[in-house]
This record gives structure tokens, sequence and C-alpha cells, in this order.
């Protein structure tokens, strides 16, 4: 197969997708690269099916030809252009994974963003952006984390084309069921603030957790109503600051995980 060498200041690569979401419209091509060689543009895109890495998808890859990036009355381009531009499309994205490395931003279900989240529960990255793994919170410091630590399981962003304004923090893993550190994090206060009431009795601890367990777990279940009372008639006799505590962190728990 013939290839056509040019010198390297003509070339100029300019990479649009990394990782390949699929299109919303069938009927559009998802843009990966655009290739200049000697002025002339050359647009490099995906399938509208293409989901992943767009290095897979090479062999399906379209070249067209157009006066602008976004004129839509250009021509395929063919062989030993068409050859030639892949063959800088694929080497420019190898290389922004050597110098670009870390998560990529997609979750392997490519149905989601990845999401990084800092063990006190701050959000860094939901959104498909590319971040680096093992950083830490600006907010508080805390280590961050992008998968479950008990399975190892990618953290779920937000879904593909939903707004990061739109994404709510998870609070228990979707492989394995184990609440996040953050989740984890209130579960072990309010356990700790049962313990340190001498007020309660053992009896009265053991009703009052498989409760608060439930409701700061499932807080749009159909009996958290009920069980809410529950926990205000038991947490009657308790010491005052430890009622408000655990009232307070109940109800700050719901407000956050019933957000839409």
């Amino acid at each position: 197969m013939s290839t056509v060498e040019l010198p390297p200041a003509d070339e100029i690569v300019v990479i649009k997708a990394r990782v390949l979401y699929g299109s919303q419209h069938p009927q559009y091509l998802q843009p990966v690269a655009v290739v200049y060689i000697r002025g002339k543009a050359y647009r490099v895109s995906a399938p509208p099916e293409a989901k992943g890495d767009a290095l897979d998808w090479v062999k399906h890859w379209s070249v067209r030809e157009s006066a602008t990036e976004f004129f839509q009355g250009e021509s395929e381009s063919e062989g030993a252009v068409r050859v030639l531009v892949i063959r800088l499309a694929q080497e420019e994205l190898r290389k922004e994974k050597v110098l670009e490395p870390g998560n990529t931003g997609k979750h392997p279900d490519t149905e989601h963003c990845a999401a990084q989240i800092c063990t006190a529960g701050h959000v860094r990255h939901c959104d498909g952006h590319t971040f680096k793994e093992g950083e830490y919170c600006k907010e508080c410091g805390s280590s961050c984390i992008d998968a479950c630590p008990h399975c190892g399981e990618p953290i779920h962003g937000t879904v593909i084309y939903q707004a990061a304004s739109d994404y709510q923090r998870p609070s228990f893993c979707h492989a394995c069921g184990r609440p996040y550190p953050w989740m984890e994090e209130r579960l072990r206060t309010a356990r700790e603030l049962l313990d340190q009431d001498d007020k309660l009795t053992e009896d009265d601890r053991q009703s009052l957790w498989p409760d608060l367990q439930y409701v700061m777990s499932n807080p749009r279940a159909d009996l958290v109503p009920a069980k809410r009372k529950l926990i205000d008639i038991k947490l009657g006799k308790a010491t005052d600051w430890v009622r408000e505590a655990l009232l307070d962190l109940t109800a700050k728990t719901i407000a956050e995980m019933s957000k839409s």
C-alpha cells in the first residue's frame, strides 16, 4: 500500500475526541480528528454507534475533505491521502494517551461517564473529562477515589449527554451494594452516637439501628415516613444532644439523597 510522505511542518492534527459515547442522532458521524495537510482540512469521523476508545474503531473511520471543518458538502477521501490522514490521526491519539495518563473519563459500561469523588463526598469529576488518579480534594484535602474500595467497580458519573449539574452523588456501590466512604462515615457516626448515649439500653440501640440504617439508605422508600416517626418515638428517652444530632444527620442524608 502506498503512502504519502510530507514534511512534519505541513501536518497538523487536532484531536476532537479520544473517547466515543455514541451519537444521539443515528445519521450523524462522530468527529474524531481534523488533519490539516498543506493547509487543506481532512475530517476523520467514527460511526454513530461507536462507543469506547476511538482507536478501537480505526477500521471504521471515514475521512472526508472539506473547505472548512463543518462544511457539509465534503467528499470522501480515498487512496494514499486517506491512508496518510488515518495514520497521522492514530499517531496523535496514541501520543496523547502517553502524555496524558490517567482516567479517560469514561465508564466501562459506555452508558455513564466516570466519576472521581473524595472520601468525604465532594465530587471532583463526573462529566467525562480526563482526570488523574490518586488526586486530593481541593475543598477538604481528602483523598479521591474513582472506584468502589470494596469491589473495585468504577463509580458511575453522569449518564452520557446528561448535564453535570443534574448529577447526584451515589451513596452505595451499584455492583456490590456496600456504602461508599462518605456514606460509610455517616452510618458509622450514627452508630457511635447511639453507643455513646447512657440513657439508651442495649435493647434500645438494637431496635433503633435497623430503622436508622433503613431511613438513611432508602430515603425514597414507602416506609420512610413511618420509620422516621418510629425513630422519633424511640429517641424519646435519649440524651437531648444525641437525639438532635441523630435527627439532624438523618434529615441531611435524606435531603441529599432525595435530590432529583
